[in-house]
């Protein structure tokens, strides 16, 4: 007879350095976890097919799966400038004419094609350019926006023009799991309590990311500190209703990206 198996909980999560106050102690606030790590935009299709029993998913993803639920009050969020979610600009603005998404991030584009058409008021599709052609601009996000030059015109904080329009916070991913997970209640634990022992652990997370980046310890610090928030409180709440409701008004003629 051999012995019963260990209950396990695995988490995937993207390798930013945004996500690791939320996934950097999972595993040592339970040995019973396991993580690993995808590109956010990959994400969602772990938890559906039970590879994962929780994920760290674009809210885009999250807002077009009825089947998963979101662990309460937990997420990444930023109110204002992020410096990690930018429109980079080759041409001037009132000269692009297509905007290149980024392949990891729905969320990303989505709000970009929001902020496009309400802000500024122009109607251009998210495309890749043709092979070998300069794109007009590009949504960049993570790390390596936190690490790239700016474009030739510029680039455009896109979380900080979210605040201005809406005076809200925006909320980029959020854990999820299946509804039927029957680990729901332990995945809630273990990720909240991962989540505090990050938030205590802060200088100790931009020392590690600092020479990966690399990035200054001084610019880690206050990236996920000052800029970033991983707490969802009401207001968080409300600029998640109102980025879907927007989703929805945008995407009534098959605007945005999927």
């Amino acid at each position: 007879m051999t012995a019963e198996q260990p209950e396990t909980y695995t988490f995937a999560i993207a390798s930013f350095l945004n996500a690791a106050p939320l996934a950097a102690f999972l595993e040592d606030v339970d040995p019973r976890v396991r993580v690993f790590s995808q590109p956010p935009s990959q994400l969602m299709p772990h938890v559906l097919a039970g590879r994962a029993d929780a994920a760290m998913t674009p809210v885009f993803d999250y807002f077009n799966t009825p089947s998963v639920k979101m662990i309460d009050s937990i997420g990444i969020a930023s109110r204002g400038n992020v410096r990690s979610v930018w429109l980079k600009c080759h041409k001037p603005l009132d000269q692009i004419r297509s905007v290149t998404p980024d392949p990891a991030s729905r969320s990303s584009n989505a709000l970009t094609r929001i902020l496009l058409k309400k802000h500024f008021g122009l109607n251009v599709p998210m495309q890749n350019p043709p092979p070998g052609e300069t794109p007009d601009a590009t949504v960049v996000i993570g790390d390596r926006a936190l690490r790239e030059p700016p474009g030739e015109f510029g680039n455009y904080d896109l979380a900080g023009i979210w605040t201005e329009m809406t005076s809200l916070p925006f909320v980029y991913a959020v854990w999820v799991h299946r509804a039927d997970n029957p680990k729901a209640a332990q995945l809630h634990r273990i990720a909240h309590a991962a989540k505090d022992a990050g938030l205590a652990a802060l200088e100790q997370l931009a020392d590690r990311y600092a020479d990966q980046l690399p990035l200054s310890r001084e610019e880690c610090i206050e990236y996920i500190s000052q800029l970033l928030t991983y707490e969802l409180g009401p207001e968080e709440m409300e600029g998640m209703a109102l980025f879907r409701a927007m989703i929805t008004e945008v995407d009534a003629d098959g605007d945005l990206t999927k």
